[in-house]
């Protein structure tokens, strides 16, 4: 059975629910390949080792009342790696997928698909079975209802050129009402195909990199950057509180200024 864990800092309000707990958290999952280096393995067993770390993590998530999560699993520039490391990536990829369906079916996860999947690259099997997942797991609900994106063969930038063609689209549709004038930031978001999930309040970057690399660039526009040199398959609990204790001390300010009060003079 899950456990429901308080926030590492210890502090909560009066229902019990953690104070500055992110609802959602995306990671940028790097280091495989090096993690595999380290240990004189080739980089597949550290494709393997990650996939292995991912389902601790979003343990990890839940067991931390945290209610959405995003993968970047394989970003559309990621093609450019040497293909058969793109093969090991896709066929580590559906097997993580085949063993994590029932426990999604079992313990209320919601899966959400980023990305283009019509791509003739991908596997037939990986794209079959995942779209099979977000459909069979659409309908969950309820208060212990988690939602996993993943995200596959996605990029920022594609995503936001996509629904700037669906926009124009709609606007051109001549069987619709939807004009010009309409167009602002919740009609633009209703494009992308992150529609319906909440912008991520932290996103992790393990391994050292300090770049978000094409990732959820639309979303990210106030979230909090949190980069780590852990690998991804050494992300373990302790780093995973690291993180979510480094942003329970942000102060999210969304643009505005916060104004103290001024100390009153006897």
């Amino acid at each position: 059975m899950r456990r429901n864990r308080a926030h590492p800092n210890g502090n909560t309000n009066e229902s019990g629910s953690p104070v500055n707990l992110p609802r959602h958290v995306a990671f940028v999952c790097d280091g495989n390949s090096r993690w595999a280096a380290a240990h004189n393995l080739p980089s597949s067993a550290g494709h393997i080792a990650g996939a292995d770390r991912l389902i601790h993590v979003l343990d990890g998530l839940r067991d931390r009342r945290v209610q959405y999560c995003t993968m970047y699993g394989f970003s559309t520039e990621n093609w450019k790696r040497p293909a058969h490391e793109v093969r090991d990536i896709l066929n580590v990829m559906e097997t993580t997928a085949r063993r994590f369906y029932n426990r999604a079916l079992e313990e209320n996860v919601c899966v959400r698909l980023l990305g283009d999947l019509d791509d003739k690259r991908l596997p037939k099997g990986l794209t079959t079975l995942l779209r099979k997942l977000e459909q069979d797991t659409a309908r969950k609900d309820g208060e212990d209802k988690f939602t996993l994106c993943v995200a596959l063969n996605y990029g920022g930038r594609q995503d936001i050129l996509n629904a700037s063609r669906r926009l124009v689209e709609a606007v051109d549709d001549a069987n619709t009402e939807f004009t010009i004038a309409d167009i602002d930031e919740d009609a633009f978001c209703s494009f992308l195909s992150t529609v319906g999930i909440p912008d991520p309040d932290l996103i992790v970057r393990t391994s050292g990199e300090s770049r978000l690399s094409n990732f959820l660039l639309w979303n990210a526009a106030y979230a909090e950057l949190y980069f780590t040199t852990v690998l991804w398959p050494d992300f373990d609990e302790t780093a995973l509180d690291d993180a979510l204790e480094w942003y329970a001390q942000r102060k999210r300010r969304f643009g505005a200024r916060i104004v103290e009060a001024s100390p009153t003079i006897k």
